[in-house]
């Protein structure tokens, strides 16, 4: 049965229920419909958009009532709320709470493209490594309709500029923090400095703090402060040097390292230096597996050949893969990964592996002369 279109709301409701919209345009209608639920009235801009909406899909419009109901009898209605140039109640704002950050603005297709680009290209990971409910991470959370996360310095100082580029309004608490860190961006970010015979960290949330490795320098604890986004000072990278070598110290202090093939007996021996409850290695490395098989004297067995496609919290697509593992077949994705080999050209969304893993090592061909 057709709902009679009365106003600009009932029409909203109607195309919500009938229509097929598209990823791009479900989250705006959404929204849209939350305001019409709370009595909110829509901005200008957000109803040019909505009416751009309107004129987008009016011909499964027309089509889905059987002709009763067309764009300009929808766009002739009016909203029960009158549209407003501003909406004070949902200003733009920027806030921290118990070391959570929050972020919340009018819907705008682009800024919501600018702020996925922040997050994407930010070039770190925010210290999330040790958090795998998916809450602590920075994201859009529906029934609230904000924006929110874990706390992170660097976090924090992104969504400050964000926010001031885009002229959101910043709250005192996230002023202060700002405020009280002088310098550039280096001074954002933990930072690990040699301290007797163990190492010393700045810069640490709470959560931080909590997820930090035994206070002795080895290659597995360098290895999760890397891991945690932790920069290490150049005194503690010489001590790892003198300690294990150039070559193991490369691999070591870089979370995300290039290795030629000429190198694999470089790989090997990190692995057997370090405890790894679990190794993903790309079926594309086939060629050069037996050289992951012959690491006997780690505890890296059974192997087994599985397709990562079938696990939870992954979209298919994203290949087959070797797996060392201390679990055998129960082994699981959930406390993340060690280790992560790769070669460039496989499957284009390995980044769903890498974001969980504490090393992601891509192996290359060697240059020719």
């Amino acid at each position: 049965m057709i709902r009679k279109v009365v106003d600009r709301d009932s029409a909203h409701l109607w195309m919500r229920e009938h229509l097929r919209f598209s990823r791009y345009d479900i989250n705006f209608v959404e929204n849209v419909a939350h305001f019409i639920d709370n009595g909110r009235s829509l901005t200008v801009k957000q109803n040019d958009l909505w009416e751009k909406i309107v004129h987008k899909y009016r011909k499964q419009i027309f089509s889905e009532s059987n002709g009763t109901i067309t764009e300009e009898l929808v766009l002739e209605k009016q909203w029960n709320n009158p549209v407003v140039e501003f909406d004070p109640s949902y200003a733009p704002l920027l806030w921290i709470d118990a070391e959570r950050i929050y972020l919340k603005f009018p819907f705008n297709k682009d800024t919501v493209k600018d702020l996925r680009t922040l997050l994407q290209d930010s070039g770190h990971d925010y210290g999330l490594m040790q958090f795998r409910e998916p809450d602590e991470y920075f994201h859009w959370n529906k029934n609230k309709r904000y924006w929110t996360g874990r706390a992170y310095p660097t976090l924090i100082r992104d969504l400050y500029y964000f926010a001031k580029d885009h002229e959101f309004s910043v709250d005192n608490s996230v002023q202060e923090i700002v405020n009280a860190v002088v310098g550039d961006e280096f001074d954002w970010c933990p930072f690990a400095e040699l301290h007797n015979n163990g190492y010393m960290v700045s810069n640490l949330s709470s959560g931080l703090l909590k997820a930090l490795p035994p206070n002795e320098i080895t290659l597995n604890t360098i290895r999760d402060l890397v891991g945690l986004e932790v920069t290490l000072s150049d005194a503690l990278q010489s001590q790892i040097s003198q300690e294990y070598g150039y070559k193991l110290t490369r691999i070591a202090c870089q979370r995300e390292i290039r290795i030629s093939i000429s190198e694999i007996a470089v790989v090997k021996e990190w692995l057997a230096k370090t405890n790894n409850n679990l190794v993903i290695v790309h079926k594309q490395y086939m060629d050069y597996s037996h050289d992951f098989r012959a690491l006997d004297q780690t505890p890296l067995v059974p192997e087994k050949f599985v397709s990562l496609a079938d696990f939870r919290n992954t979209k298919g697509g994203i290949g087959d893969y070797h797996v060392f593992s201390k679990d055998g077949d129960n082994y699981t994705l959930d406390n993340g990964i060690d280790c992560v080999v790769y070669m460039p050209g496989t499957a284009f969304n390995y980044e769903a592996l890498a974001h969980i893993a504490k090393k992601v090592i891509t192996v290359v061909e060697d240059e020719t002369r």
